[in-house]
């Protein structure tokens, strides 16, 4: 319900006057090079001084390309997100968990406000985007986590008091919108709007106008201390979880029940905890107030490359910022070349004033373009005639210039033309190799600053999602081996629900930031390196087959991964993730060979009955037996003998088997690779 709040709307009103005061210069640096990278480059002053001379200000724009390329960059090595559990939480759970944090993190909408906040950083010096909860649909009470872009993050402040890099962990932090008073009046009612009077001064930066009302969306990160137990078989549970613990009596003593698992306290301490408050305002009425669902402020600052004062200001870098010079050198240059060249059309002469004296004499000397062939002029009594002048030639020292300042743009920003696409004086492949990462260790700063704010908004979407993600649903997930799946969460397992499937409301996860490659060619590294090892060892194609994959330049390589996984023995898999051997898995003799085995035994257990038997009828008759003994020896000998052979002729069938799999799934590797290459030909 909305509420006039005049006190809360004064503190937010003087938290946005801190903010502007002391982020004053950054958002001044922010707007000039905004304007210079993709806007216009020439001062109003500027032009008008060329314009006077008769030269028309021109532009040769090296830096919007430049800011292009990173971008693009960017996109195809956007990191990627993984939870670490702990030990109390299921494997299948944990993998849930990992695809919703990618799914709300890494996805196409997601991906826009990566690099609305990268452009705006690298340009600019800084950038911005916030975390918010909408309902997932109009017809749904499920509410799901959404990353907004920040277009425009000079209307965004945050505690001047803030210590970490992307500002989430101040007293407050917020951002302003701008609403028409129609649609505002549809929202939120006529009669607000009408108490909102239009305020021509920017009062604190918080105004509104004759056709538009500014809402501020604030939040306040509030301090409060909780109790957390240590329990006696390790686990460390806050407030919440050592209530629902049983406690039992036993004999003197008090003890919990941790599961089935009888524990005590052994440690127990105050820890700093935080409650995040979301506020909506226009002028001083209160729109919107809830609880935030996290811990830190879900408005995160995206720093290029910033440093302190000796005020103790910090200071943003564009990326660009030593650049402007050279740029703005390059755009003179050019200006004055276009010039020479504009004025070299025209044939220029020195005459008398007594040459152009008759009417039409003069009528000819003042458009000469207008006579096919010679020109006519008066005599005068010195004698002298009209004499060309030679137009002014383009000097090469400007071409030099020129030259020299597109280096300097280079030099400062670490971005060659080889980097940029250019063929390079390098020939052989380890020096465009090494010249590609010299490049890129510049450009490095920029990414990795970007990477960091994607890490903290990964910790932020992890405290959310226990509370957001509290309801029984299905969700498309994209799973590691499955892809795009169904994937159920918080299912009751039971009728009283005391089991859940893909619980999302507990556990502890620790998110670590899997970063892309930090520049263009990396991948082509790997797939070199693992070329350099299948050179020396082209047998070892079959333990690397679903790594080699990974790194080939092919975008959708899902399926060409699957079928290159399944000539991968499972014990090699298992054994790269573990990093210990696994030992393989007996093969299933053929089912001929063990009943002929099966006969054999069987063969000889009679034999060997018959011996016991003629053994017993030799005591008892005392009848010489010796030659029949002797022909049984020999029989069993021979059956122990074709027994071996079977042995043996079952180990060859078995390595013949496994070679021809091998060989198959080589021929099917060949075929699919091939059949990327291969263009269709015509006859005609």
């Amino acid at each position: 319900m909305e509420t006039k709040n005049p006190e809360m709307a004064i503190e937010i009103k003087q938290c946005i006057e801190t903010w502007e005061n002391y982020w004053h210069d950054n958002k001044n640096t922010y707007n000039e090079y905004m304007q210079f990278v993709f806007g216009n480059q020439w001062l109003d002053e500027e032009a008008r001084v060329f314009e006077t001379y008769k030269k028309i200000p021109l532009t040769f724009n090296k830096l919007a390309p430049m800011a292009n390329h990173l971008l693009g960059e960017q996109r195809q090595n956007t990191p990627t997100l993984q939870c670490e559990p702990d030990e109390s939480v299921p494997e299948q759970t944990a993998e849930v968990r990992t695809a919703l944090v990618k799914d709300i993190t890494i996805n196409s909408d997601t991906n826009v406000v990566f690099q609305t906040a990268f452009q705006s950083a690298i340009t600019g010096g800084y950038g911005a985007f916030y975390i918010d909860t909408e309902y997932e649909n109009d017809y749904s009470f499920n509410q799901v986590i959404r990353l907004r872009k920040a277009e425009i993050p000079t209307r965004f402040y945050w505690d001047v008091s803030s210590i970490s890099p992307c500002k989430t962990d101040g007293s407050h932090a917020g951002f302003r919108t701008r609403m028409s008073r129609d649609k505002f009046a549809s929202i939120y009612g006529k009669k607000i709007e009408e108490n909102i009077p239009p305020s021509n001064i920017e009062e604190g930066t918080v105004f509104n106008d004759d056709e538009s009302v500014t809402i501020t969306t604030h939040f306040k990160r509030i301090y409060k201390q909780e109790k957390i137990y240590k329990l006696s078989n390790g686990r460390v549970l806050d407030s919440k979880e050592f209530k629902m613990l049983e406690k039992i009596k036993v004999g003197e003593d008090e003890m919990l029940l941790d599961g089935e698992e009888l524990v005590t306290i052994s440690e127990e301490r105050s820890a700093p905890r935080y409650k995040v408050k979301k506020y909506m305002y226009a002028g001083d009425y209160e729109l919107e107030s809830e609880d935030f669902p996290s811990e830190q402020l879900p408005v995160i600052f995206v720093d290029q490359s910033s440093f302190f004062n000796k005020e103790g200001t910090q200071v943003c870098r564009p990326f660009f910022k030593d650049t402007k010079d050279a740029q703005r050198y390059i755009n003179y240059l050019g200006t004055q070349s276009a010039y020479l060249v504009k004025i070299g059309r025209y044939d220029q002469f020195l005459i008398a004033a007594g040459n152009a004296r008759s009417n039409d004499t003069a009528q000819i000397w003042r458009d000469p373009s207008n006579l096919q062939g010679g020109l006519k002029f008066d005599e005068v009594a010195s004698g002298f005639i009209p004499q060309q002048l030679k137009p002014p030639e383009l000097s090469m020292a400007l071409v030099q210039q020129y030259e020299r300042a597109e280096r300097d743009i280079q030099t400062c920003t670490g971005m060659y033309n080889t980097m940029m696409g250019e063929q390079g004086n390098e020939t052989s492949k380890l020096a465009i190799d090494a010249r590609t990462k010299r490049g890129n260790y510049n450009t490095h700063l920029p990414f990795d600053s970007l990477n960091r704010a994607i890490s903290v908004a990964g910790q932020i979407v992890n405290e959310m999602i226990p509370k957001v993600y509290d309801t029984e649903r299905t969700m498309m997930l994209n799973m590691k081996e499955k892809g795009m799946t169904a994937v159920p969460i918080n299912k009751p397992m039971d009728e009283y629900g005391g089991q859940m499937q893909n619980d999302m409301t507990k556990g502890r996860y620790t998110i670590r930031l899997q970063p892309g490659p930090s520049w263009e060619g990396q991948k082509q590294e790997a797939l070199n390196s693992m070329q350099l090892i299948l050179q020396a060892n082209p047998q070892l194609f079959n333990l690397i087959a679903d790594l080699y994959v990974e790194n080939l330049p092919l975008m959708n390589n899902l399926e060409l991964r699957n079928r290159l996984k399944t000539i991968v023995p499972p014990e090699i898999i298992e054994a790269g993730k573990t990093g210990e051997a696994v030992p393989p898995k007996p093969q299933a003799p053929d089912p001929m060979i063990q009943i002929k085995m099966q006969e054999l035994q069987l063969k000889q257990q009679q034999l060997q009955m018959e011996q016991q038997r003629l053994q017993m009828d030799a005591q008892e008759k005392g009848q010489d037996i010796q030659m029949r003994w002797q022909e049984l020896e020999a029989k069993k000998q021979e059956a122990a003998a074709e027994l071996q052979e079977m042995e043996l002729r079952y180990l060859s069938e078995t390595q013949r088997t496994a070679s021809n799999e091998q060989i198959a799934h080589a021929n099917n590797l060949v075929k699919i690779l091939t059949a990327k290459h291969e263009q269709p030909t015509y006859k005609g």
